[in-house]
């Protein structure tokens, strides 16, 4: 830290900036800048600022420091600031702090706490800063002494615990001292580091100190919440701090001493202090149901308010009551009026525990607050029973999924259709889609629907049940369909197969074989059509097609466009059949729909099955329909054919004309002879086809011979002109006369084409016929070639002036007229064939008539190449007459250059050199001066030379001046002819040409070195140090360069330099090149570089270097590092700066310290892996860890740095590497991970303390598979745990038993896991390790599992005993599992009390089968139990005879009494009479008083002789009697007097609830039977029957 400035966060939003002279303040938010706060005192100069701490309203700031004094010493010095005075005060101390904090008795304050070390010794001082809130201090001061290790040490942090109320001091020698604030007293002290910290912050989550020291290491300190009350209680029995601590913190610990305080203060009748202390005590020590039930007891003195009341107007205040407390509360409060909205309004400020109990109370009150009250405090069942019956049925389903309850949902939803069908709907809706598995079937919700004749429900619920299609939902689908179609009317089924055709609804896996058949039942013909066909393609092999046929008939209630779209389901053979029958059954009415069908389905069904089916009915009409719907697309010839035929049947002759005129696709053959057959009175149809099918000779011949050449003029003028040419040829074929085949020919005039016409007739030679109709076309301007032909070969064979017409005409073809003129006349052909430029044609005609000098002229004239080829070819026999005519005639005759040009061209082409050599010379030597000085011809001549006579070339060159030097010397270098090029090449001065033909044709190094010697030329010499170059002649050739001049080919004389080894020579040419260069090379300054350095010309190099230049540096120090010139990869290294290779040369030069030290420069990871390694190989260990350091905060170098150690053995020297670098500030998570994995390997002693301390910086996976391979389970359970995998922490210990589990650890890890199965494998494992522990481990886990699941796993382990008590526990629940199986632990342990407790509580069991088993138990408790049982279940006979078994008679009566069965009473009755229990007998007379029959009573005691028993009840039958008599005459004497005289009935009320009409007729009273009574009035029974006494018959009221 520097003594000059320093800065630190003081708050989220400022920074504290100390400079040399003043503190600033500057917040982040906004832009402002840093605001001075204070100036320092001249006391802190030369002072090392430590620290600035500030209260938490930053009213005081104090300025820390440490100042050297002249004995060496360092002493604090502090500036306290006081922001609302402005003022300042130096004080003395090392270390201080702020802490907002209440003092026992006190109100809160600001203290501040100094420590110090000073020649006057250690001290503490804990003293009260006033605030603006607070302005008068109320703390005493107090000082402590402070025994610090020695003179030396001083506080360097001091840090305030707001929870605990503690300070914690920490040395600069690593001591931590531990101070309570309010009394300032010392409470433990202890060394946490052998380094100095020197820096602390507050630990925030645990209210404790982080410190990191001199090391790195980052220190936690914290107080252990467990023990630290205990602690001061019990170590150093100071009870007022440990109650202080446990009030402060909320800590247990001094249990005992709360409760001694709180009975004392209750003894005293301080009630307002024993409030107090109960709301201070931690974690609501006090507050239990024994404190209250106390502060009811208490007397309540005069003028003073109850206990309880005080107790909870002080917990009110102070904050929130428990559910226990709010009860109690409640039961007060709600017996006075508005008790309920004070609770509603304690509860909305929420100062209550909502609890089900709590709901209880209020819900007679305020059933939307218990509601409420019932949601928050968990009651499902309470909730569910409110929202029934509010109605709220919606809520129900959310409700139970949001907290997780399922409650029995069939009777639930049972009970819903009874109150509200409609609102059921939905809610059974969302039982089946319940999240995790149904709530109920769907096929019991439409049981119970169906059941109550719900059809409109039942639909609503499977529509939106089945809404998502699933195959596994097909019953239902069925279900759903054969209810609708059963029960409702077909519109309803009708309207759910609609919705599934619009995709409104979607029903799949319904079956439908029995839907098809419901729907044909319920007249649905549509849908049952559909289904049929849906069975179809589910079940190719079903026979479905005989019931199709049997619906589809039915046409009368089908829609026809849905019954034509049927047709697409079926398969051809089906459609077919179905067809068929539609025509079998009503054809009139079905006709259409079968066109229909036939028409859309033609392609699929076949159209000439089609035609068979209507041709086997003989339905012409619906063919002619169908036909003529496909017969415009359809390509096959039957349907054409029927259509026309069946057009033709019904008379449709237009549509017969139309398709024949517009079709091609019918058989023409078969058509033509049906329609002559059919002798139609329209002859346009059979025109038609012949027209098209190329019968027209056939036609005119039948138009001929049947006299209709009306129709002949007509086709040909009218219909198809075009086909004049066919019409004429027959017409002369059948001798028609030339007049009207004339004026037929001339009517058609230009409509008609002349080629045909002329074929026609000049095949039967008539072709004179035509000579009128010719020559108008070609009047008309008509130049097609055939007609000129024509007329060509008319006046040709009639003499009419030929030759002028073949001059002047230029329309004929050239090559028909000469070949029509070859054997009549040459000469017109040759004129044909020139006219025509026919060159072929001609050379044979005239070849063939010897005409050699015609030919020779039309050659000439031609300049055709490819023709001079033809005749000059050695395979024409007559070449050598040509070539005379050629040179006799046809060259002298002309004048034009061109046409000698092309005439030497074709010479030459044809391989003629002699005869052309000839040529030439006559023309250029002995020729007209017009061809002499040609260079064409010159050229020409020489290269002919050259080619035909080698020897006349030297010749040519020397006396001829005007011909192409460069090219004709080039063709006599590729002649080999070296000296003529040569000469050539010197004469026109081209010197570098020529000096390349001594060195690369003739070969000769000396000629070329005296030709470049006697022209001096640079490029000359150029092209000779070339050759010397390639021939090896290294120094020549650099010399020859250097006298050129030349550095452009330093390339290759570098190249050629290096291969050779003429380092030397190659320095002196690149110096040269250098000098000549106008751009700088860097390749010339490179291999300049690379020169010196392979020649060792080191001083050279390094001046070279030194200067301006281009070179590869950094590329020749690589390449002299690579051929081990390190002296001078070194220098180069150097000069650029490069120390990441020159720290690799420095260790090939074996110098290790300025090696380390390039790599320090060079700081890169290469560098320092490349020098590490080479200092570990030659034993610089020392060294090779300062690179290592380097090198393991690198993630992706440290795996192979430690393969590198590990491989060579130095472990030791590894672990060193990696312990000092986790203290670095870049320590990364994989250099703890591997120094943890290393520990494994090779020091497993200290691997739990390292995970202990960094696991959170470790890679937690690769600890966890390191520990698992080398079987460390204890850490690897250890990390398990800390990485959040306790599935895996608990089996490691299940699996590991012996070095792995603690039962503490594993109870606290099982509580976490996620899998349920742990749990349960946990209960096996215990029972095998530590069964003792059972019941602790099923208490911790215990909310966790399914107690039944642990119920089965402990039988299944034949453990249950082990787990009663945990049993017990659990009830609660009312589990039938737990309840079974603590009914049978109590029937083992023959504990009929706690059974019989049990089954009062908890009645979720199968309390049938207990009975069963109880009822042969020996002992009578539990014989008696089961007869409880069973009677509670209504088996009240079973219950009866296990009870008159055991002689429990007053059971059996109380049995007989409940289940209110006069048959069972009457029974038992007889049975006390029958076995003497007469007793029994009278007491059962009363116990069923009710069930009781007089007469039966009164039987059974005169038969049995037992008046005495009986008597009592009858007694009391006849009062009962008697009272109601008596009352219903009173009723009727008061009628009587308010109505008129006579008999009338009047309603008498017997007590019912139902009046009954009784006709009054005698009065009075007699004997009883047939003692002389008077027949008795008829009143009704007390069971609402009538009863006659006396032997008259009962009979009930009108």
């Amino acid at each position: 830290v520097s003594t000059q400035s320093t800065w630190g966060w003081i708050s989220a939003q400022t920074i504290a900036l100390v400079t040399a002279t003043a503190v600033f303040h500057w917040s982040v938010d906004g832009q402002s800048d840093p605001k001075k706060i204070f100036d320092r005192k001249e006391e802190l100069n030369d002072t090392q600022i430590l620290n600035y701490r500030t209260d938490s309203t930053e009213a005081w700031l104090l300025l820390i420091g440490v100042k050297k004094q002249a004995d060496g010493q360092l002493s604090g010095v502090m500036q306290l600031y006081s922001v609302e005075k402005s003022a300042s005060r130096v004080i003395e101390g090392h270390a201080a702090c702020f802490i907002d904090f209440a003092p026992p008795g006190l109100p809160q304050c600001t203290l501040m706490c100094v420590a110090s070390n000073s020649s006057a010794g250690g001290k503490l001082f804990v003293m009260e800063v006033p605030t603006a809130a607070k302005p008068d201090t109320s703390f005493e001061r107090k000082v402590t002494n402070i025994s610090f290790s020695s003179p030396q040490d001083f506080p360097v942090a001091l840090q305030a615990s707001k929870k605990h109320g503690l300070l914690y001091l920490v040395t600069r020698t690593g001591y931590l001292y531990l101070f309570d604030v309010p009394t300032a007293s010392l409470l433990s002290t202890e060394v946490v580091t052998q380094d100095p910290i020197f820096v602390t912050a507050v630990e925030e989550k645990n209210s404790g100190l982080l410190g990191v020291n001199t090391r790195g290491t980052v220190l936690s300190i914290v107080v252990n919440d467990q023990t630290i009350v205990s602690y001061v209680q019990r170590v150093l029995n100071n009870y007022d701090i440990a109650l202080r601590i446990a009030t402060t913190a909320n800590l247990r610990g001094a249990d005992d001493l709360f409760f001694q305080k709180f009975n004392a203060f209750l003894n005293e009748m301080n009630i307002p202090e024993a409030v107090k202390l109960v709301a201070e005590a931690p974690q609501g020590l006090l507050r239990t149901r024994e404190t209250i039930q106390k502060l009811q007891s208490c007397p309540t003195l005069p003028g003073q308010q109850p206990a309880l009341s005080i107790y909870f107007k002080y917990l009110l205040e102070k904050g929130k009551l428990n559910s226990f407390e709010a009860v109690e509360l409640a039961r007060v409060v709600l017996q006075k009026p508005g008790g309920a909205q004070y609770i509603q309004k304690l509860i909305g400020e929420d100062k209550l525990d909502e609890s089900e109990e709590l709901g209880d109370i209020l819900q007679p009150h305020d059933a939307d607050l218990a509601l409420k009250i019932y949601f928050k405090g968990g009651a499902h069942l309470k909730v569910i029973q409110t929202l029934v019956q509010r109605g709220d049925f919606a809520k129900i389903l959310p409700y139970c999924q949001k907290v997780g309850f399922r409650p029995e949902w069939p009777q639930l939803l049972s009970g819903l259709i009874n109150m509200n069908p409609d609102g059921a709907v939905q809610f059974a809706v969302n039982l089946v889609e319940m999240e995790g598995g149904p709530g109920i079937e769907a096929t019991q919700v439409v049981d119970m629907f169906v059941q109550r004749n719900l059809i409109k429900q039942v639909t609503a619920f499977l529509l939106d049940v089945l809404k998502n299609d699933r195959e596994s939902e097909a019953a239902l689908q069925t279900r759903l369909l054969e209810i609708n179609l059963m029960y409702s009317p077909p519109q309803v089924a009708e309207g759910i197969f609609s919705n599934c055709q619009q995709g409104l609804l979607k029903l799949s896996h319904y079956d439908a074989s029995k839907i098809a058949q419901l729907c044909e039942r319920a007249q649905l013909y549509q849908r049952a059509l559909e289904n049929y066909i849906k069975v179809g393609r589910a079940n190719p092999e079903s026979s479905v097609m005989q019931h199709i046929k049997r619906v589809i008939i039915n046409t009368h209630a089908l829609n026809p466009e849905w019954l034509v779209e049927f047709f697409s389901e079926l398969s051809p053979e089906e459609g077919l059949e179905c067809l068929k029958e539609l025509m079998s059954h009503n054809p009139r009415q079905n006709f259409k729909v079968c066109v229909q069908v036939a028409t859309k389905y033609s392609d699929e069904l076949d159209a000439e099955k089609l035609i068979d089916l209507f041709l086997s009915f003989k339905s012409y009409e619906a063919l002619y329909y169908y036909l003529g719907s496909i017969v415009n697309f359809s390509k096959v010839p039957e349907v054409h054919f029927r259509y026309i035929e069946a057009a033709t049947r019904v008379g449709q002759y237009s549509e017969v004309e139309r398709v024949t005129r517009e079709s091609n696709v019918y058989e023409p053959e078969r058509t033509k002879n049906f329609l002559k057959e059919a002798k139609l009175p329209d002859l346009w149809p059979l025109i038609n086809v012949c027209d098209q099918h190329d019968y027209v000779e056939e036609l005119v011949k039948y138009l001929y011979d049947s006299h209709n050449l009306k129709y002949v003029d007509m086709y040909v003028q009218k219909r198809n002109p075009m086909n004049t040419p066919v019409v004429v040829g027959a017409l002369l074929d059948c001798d028609c006369p030339e007049d009207y085949i004339k004026n037929l020919i001339l009517s058609v005039g230009n409509m008609c084409q002349v080629e045909r016409m002329v074929e026609q007739v000049e095949k039967r030679n008539r072709l004179r016929l035509l000579q009128s109709w010719l020559e108008a076309r070609a009047a008309e301007g008509n130049q097609e070639p055939v007609l000129h032909n024509a007329i060509g070969k008319i006046y040709i064979d009639s003499n009419q002036n030929a030759e002028d017409f073949l001059n002047r005409n230029t329309f004929y073809d050239h090559r028909v007229i000469g070949k029509y003129c070859e054997n009549r006349d040459p000469v017109l052909a040759y004129v044909a064939y020139s006219k025509g430029q026919c060159d072929t044609e001609l050379v044979d005609i005239t070849n063939k008539n010897g005409m050699f000098k015609q030919q020779a002229r039309y050659l000439v004239q031609r300049q055709n190449p490819e023709l001079w080829a033809h005749v000059l070819s050695a395979e024409n026999t007559f070449r050598k007459q040509l070539v005379d005519q050629v040179v006799q005639t046809a060259l002298p005759e002309t004048n034009v250059p061109e046409e000698v040009s092309t005439t030497v061209k074709a010479f030459m082409t044809a391989e003629m050199p002699h005869e052309l050599t000839e040529l030439l010379e006559k023309i250029i030597l002995h020729g007209n001066s017009e061809f002499r000085n040609n260079r064409y011809l010159q050229n020409l001549l020489i290269l002919t030379a050259i080619k035909a006579d080698k020897s006349r070339v030297m010749d040519y060159v020397n006396r001829l001046d005007n011909y192409e030097a460069g090219d004709i010397a080039k063709i006599a270098e590729a002649a080999e002819l070296y000296e003529e090029a040569f000469t050539i090449h010197k004469k026109f001065g081209a010197n570098e040409q020529a000096i390349r033909i001594l060195l690369d044709d003739l070969d000769s190094v000396e000629r070329a070195y005296e030709f470049a010697e006697r022209v001096s030329e640079s490029a000359v010499w150029s092209v000779l140090a070339i050759a010397q170059l390639k021939k090896i002649l290294i120094p020549d050739a650099i010399d020859s360069f250097m006298k050129a001049k030349d550095p452009t080919r330093f390339n290759d004389v570098i190249a050629a330099a290096e291969e050779h080894g003429y380092y030397q020579d190659l320095a002196r040419y690149l110096v040269m090149a250098r000098q000549e260069s106008k751009n700088k090379e860097g390749h010339i300054d490179t291999e300049l570089v690379y020169a010196y350095a392979k020649t060792n010309r080191l001083a050279d190099l390094e001046e070279f270097i030194s200067t301006p230049n281009v070179a590869q540096i950094q590329y020749i120090a690589d390449r002299c590092f690579n051929e081990e010139l390190y002296e001078a990869a070194k220098i180069l290294y150097t000069s650029i700066s490069n120390y990441a290779r020159l720290a690799v040369t420095l260790v090939r030069l074996q110098s290790y310290y300025a090696a380390v030290d390039a790599a320090q420069k060079a700081n890169s990871s290469k560098t320092w892996k490349e020098v590490n390694a080479a200092c570990l190989d030659a034993g610089e260990f020392r060294l090779a860890q300062m690179c290592g350091l380097h090198l393991i905060v690198l993630p992706d170098e440290l795996e192979g740095l430690i393969h590198y150690y590990e491989e060579r053995g130095h472990f030791e020297e590894l672990l060193n590497l990696l312990k000092a670098g986790v203290g670095l500030e870049r320590a990364h998570m994989g250099m703890f991970t591997e120094l943890g994995v290393l520990y494994a390997k090779y020091k497993p002693d200290k691997l739990m303390e390292h995970i202990k301390l960094f696991y959170k910086r470790c890679n937690m996976h690769k600890m966890i598979r390191t520990c698992e391979l080398y079987h460390h389970w204890a850490e690897a359970r250890f990390l398990y745990s800390h990485n959040d995998e306790y599935d895996n922490a608990a089996k490691t210990m299940m699996q590991h038993t012996s070095v792995a589990w603690d039962h503490e650890i594993f109870k606290d890890t099982l509580t976490k896991v996620s899998s349920m199965e742990l749990c349960y494998q946990a209960i096996h494992f215990y029972i095998e390790i530590s069964p003792n522990s059972l019941t602790d481990l099923l208490a911790s886990i215990s909310s966790r599992v399914d107690h039944e699941r642990v119920v089965h796993e402990l039988r299944k382990a034949k453990q249950l005993p082990l787990a009663k008590t945990y049993l017990e526990t659990v009830q609660d629940g009312n589990l039938k599992g737990i309840n079974e199986a603590l009914n049978q632990l109590y029937i083992e342990e023959e504990d009929y009390e706690s059974l019989r407790v049990s089954i009062d509580q908890y009645d979720h069991f199968d309390q049938l089968a207990l009975a069963e088993k109880l009822k042969k138990h020996d002992l009578l408790e539990f014989r008696r139990i089961a007869a409880m049982l069973y009677k509670r279940n209504k088996k009240w006979k079973q219950s009866v005879e296990l009870s008159k078994k055991d002689k429990m008679y007053k059971d059996c009566m109380e049995t007989v009494a409940e289940s209110e069965d006069r048959d069972l009473a009457e029974e038992l009755l007889r049975f006390f009479v029958d076995n003497g229990h007469h007793e029994c007998f009278a007491a059962c007379l009363f116990t069923c008083y009710d069930l009781m029959r007089p007469d039966v009573a009164l039987e059974l005691a005169w038969r049995h002789k037992i008046f005495d028993f009986v008597m009592p009840y009858m007694i009391q039958q006849f009062k009962e009697y008697t009272e109601k008599v008596d009352s219903v005459i009173e009723k009727l004497e008061k009628r009587e007097e308010a109505a008129q005289p006579g008999i009338a009935p009047v309603p008498v009320d017997m007590g019912m609830g139902i009046g009954q009409l009784v006709p009054v007729q005698t009065y009075g009273m007699g004997g009883m039977g047939g003692m002389g009574m008077v027949p008795p009035m008829q009143v009704p029974s007390p069971m609402g029957m009538g009863m006659g006494m006396g032997g008259y018959p009962t009979h009930s009221g009108w």
